[in-house]
C-alpha cells in the first residue's frame, strides 16, 4: 500500500509540478551571504561582483526595491532583484537567477521590454521552470 501511495505522488510531481514560487533572497539571508543560488553582478557592466564588492554589497544592503523579469528563453527569463543601502543608493549591483518567469501578473507591469515589480519582496513572486522528467515505462 506504500508504494501505491508513493507512486502516486511521485507521478504528480512528475507530471503536474513543473513549477514552484520563488522570491528575491530577503535582506537577512542577504547579510548572510545566503543568495539561493542568485549571483551578484554589476549593473554597469553586467560582470559579476568581485569578492569584495559581494561582501560589501552584503554588509550594506537595507531594502529591497523592485524585481526585474527579462525574457531571454522565450517563457522563461532572468529575474534580477535590486536593494538598496540605508543612504537610498542602488549599490550598482543586482541579484540574477535564470529559467524564471512572473507568478501573480497583476503585481508586474512592463517596463521597456522587461517586466517589473516593486510591490514588496514577498509579493513579486516568480516560477522556476523544472523540466518534466518522463518515467520509465514497466
Amino acid at each position: 500500500m506504500d508504494k501505491i501511495i508513493v507512486l502516486i505522488a511521485l507521478v504528480f510531481f512528475s507530471f503536474f509540478q513543473s513549477s514552484f514560487a520563488d522570491t528575491c533572497p530577503s535582506i537577512s539571508d542577504i547579510q548572510k551571504q545566503l543568495f539561493h543560488g542568485f549571483k551578484a553582478y554589476d549593473t554597469d557592466d553586467g560582470k559579476p561582483l568581485p569578492p569584495k564588492r559581494l561582501a560589501y554589497f552584503a554588509r550594506h544592503a537595507e531594502q529591497f526595491i523592485l524585481a526585474e523579469w527579462q525574457d531571454t528563453q522565450g517563457h522563461f527569463g532572468e529575474i534580477h532583484c535590486f536593494y538598496r543601502d540605508g543612504e537610498g543608493s542602488q549599490m550598482e549591483t543586482y541579484l540574477m537567477k535564470t529559467s524564471f518567469k512572473p507568478e501573480n501578473s497583476k503585481n508586474w507591469y512592463q517596463v521597456s521590454g522587461s517586466m517589473h515589480c516593486a510591490a514588496g519582496m514577498n509579493a513579486c513572486l516568480f516560477k522556476k521552470h523544472l523540466p518534466r522528467k518522463r518515467l520509465a515505462r514497466i
